[in-house]
């Protein structure tokens, strides 16, 4: 049965208009009088929820997700822009971690802020993989070492970024020194079907997302691209991930609490701008 992507309470609505102007492919039209009313040779549409955000008399809904949807903006400037300079320029890559676990609520609050990470056409291509338990972390890291020593053997480290690391990296491996997990309790991995060709893209922007607001929970992170690039060539990585057959990884994201405080911001170059105008 045919559902509209949008309801109208046509008793709060005002008629300003504005659900129309916002609506990026004119799902919502207005009529002479300025009632808005759908479409009928309108694309498909995209439920960004743009006509709830900017209705000032809250008279648009999502079809499907009921009274969830409706959350108020408490304060239209959340942070000030020293607040925000702070958080950026004081995010680092951690590589000591404490050996305690992240409570499973603080993850849940974590992807629950994170889902509303912008992605194309609203597409919310974007899947998590939690490692939870510190253990099988200890297993990825074994299962990419074997990876690299395969790799090592076949002479095949011209195929990788860093593989003339590999050697050095397998060494440290065999002295105790781990520098594929660094010792994270756990490890996040983002993932997507094969057929969605925005997924990369969604995923990066969802894991700095994460990676930005688990600053606030105390947490630290590093980017592990070396264990992406595994678990999209190794059988043996992928089986130990437990990632869903017909899946491609994207991103991975070692996090824990930090072993260790950093007093200070490191200089970066200038930002490369050009101006047009």
């Amino acid at each position: 049965m045919y559902q509209p992507p949008v309801l109208i309470n046509r008793e709060a609505c005002t008629a300003c208009g504005i659900c129309g102007k916002v609506c990026m492919f004119s799902i919502i039209i207005s009529d002479e009088s300025g009632s808005p009313g759908l479409n009928p040779h309108a694309p498909p549409c995209s439920r960004c929820g743009h006509c709830i955000v900017f209705c000032p008399s809250s008279a648009i809904q999502l079809s499907g997700f009921g009274e969830r949807q409706i959350v108020p903006v408490l304060s239209e400037k959340p942070v000030t822009p020293d607040q925000i300079k702070t958080l950026v320029t004081s995010r680092r890559s951690t590589r000591q971690y404490l050996k305690k676990v992240i409570p499973r609520e603080v993850f849940e609050n974590l992807f629950d802020i994170v889902r509303y990470a912008p992605s194309a056409m609203n597409l919310q291509t974007v899947h998590w993989q939690v490692i939870y338990d510190t253990s099988i972390v200890g297993s990825v890291g074994s299962a990419i070492i074997s990876w690299m020593n395969r790799m090592i053997e076949e002479q095949r480290l011209h195929e990788f970024a860093i593989g003339s690391s590999f050697p050095y990296i397998t060494r440290e491996w065999e002295k105790g020194r781990d520098l594929i997990t660094h010792g994270a309790p756990h490890l996040l991995m983002t993932y997507s079907g094969a057929s969605d060709p925005t997924a990369p893209t969604d995923a990066i922007i969802a894991t700095s997302y994460l990676e930005l607001t688990s600053m606030a929970y105390g947490l630290g992170t590093c980017w592990a691209g070396i264990i992406k690039r595994a678990a999209e060539w190794s059988p043996e990585v992928r089986s130990v991930m437990d990632l869903p057959e017909g899946t491609i990884p994207q991103t991975v994201l070692l996090i824990g609490y930090p072993a260790l405080r950093h007093y200070a911001i490191p200089p970066r170059e200038p930002a490369r701008i050009r101006w047009n105008g």
